[in-house]
């Protein structure tokens, strides 16, 4: 098995977003995995990583969460992160519960700028005032050296509407922003109606950052935006994830490409949708 910081702790979910990677047959044969074999990855993550990051679907949801954290506290990570929808935070009680077990990292993600573009994708009235809520409580009970870091997934219905995205969680106090490109690993978003051409958003992302450049308080990333799936003056923001997926494959143009090292391919189930001449070193 191969050893991750980022370690899945549940396969439940409060939303029910139209574009969401792991739904349907994606993990149809996973079961939820018992707080022993959680610890054991955790040890085992130790040993390799200074940081660990607990993910979903929707981590907040494991009635042993904070369990989880605190048991992690004790193995002296660096850095002990989630990524979450943030709807559970909106519980103060439930936040200080959190920081008490030694988390000093939140990933928190919004997909629109308004209730009704953010509900649209999560498919769930009211989910956007608590994400809000949730981000807003981190901000007030959070401490020092804290990160608290924002996902905008983007797709084909809500690009647009990342510029009052960003103004957004700026306004909000936000310093950490990921911009997501959402993948077609399940049978809801593998479709041209969620999934956009790569190289067509990722250069209406870079002419977006353009707006912010002279913002050297803002501090931008691209997840699963692939380096040759960029304008050469975008690939700065270039991140590479260190989930390994089984899905992506490399194509003839990784041989020369200087990102293979920290690149891992691309999506079968994209190249399915688009094929790959959009790529250009």
């Amino acid at each position: 098995m191969e050893i991750s910081p980022y370690i899945y702790i549940s396969y439940r979910c409060n939303n029910n977003c139209i574009f969401c990677s792991e739904a349907d047959e994606y993990m149809e044969d996973l079961k939820l995995k018992t707080i022993k074999q959680i610890k054991k990855e955790v040890s085992q993550a130790r040993k390799h990583y200074d940081f660990v990051n607990f993910m979903g679907r929707e981590p907040t949801l494991r009635k042993d969460f904070i369990e989880i954290l605190e048991f992690t506290q004790k193995l002296d990570f660096r850095q002990i992160g989630f990524t979450t929808n943030g709807r559970l935070l909106a519980y103060r009680d439930f936040v200080k519960k959190i920081f008490a077990a030694g988390v000093n990292q939140i990933v928190v993600s919004l997909n629109g700028a308004t209730p009704e573009v953010h509900d649209n994708q999560t498919r769930v009235n009211g989910s956007f005032s608590q994400t809000i809520m949730g981000i807003k409580n981190i901000l007030d009970l959070k401490k020092e050296n804290f990160s608290l870091i924002i996902n905008l997934l983007l797709t084909k219905i809500n690009y647009l509407e990342l510029p009052k995205m960003i103004n957004l969680v700026k306004d909000l106090g936000i310093k950490e922003i990921n911009i997501l490109n959402a993948a077609p690993l399940s049978k809801r978003s593998r479709s041209k109606k969620i999934i956009m051409k790569m190289s067509e958003l990722g250069q209406y992302v870079i002419n977006i950052l353009e707006d912010y450049k002279t913002d050297f308080s803002l501090k931008f990333l691209l997840v699963e935006f692939l380096p040759c799936a960029l304008p050469k003056e975008g690939r700065k923001y270039f991140f590479p994830c260190l989930e390994k997926n089984p899905e992506k494959v490399r194509i003839p143009l990784c041989k020369n490409c200087p990102y293979s090292d920290k690149c891992d391919g691309v999506l079968k189930s994209y190249i399915d949708l688009y094929w790959t001449k959009e790529f250009r070193l």
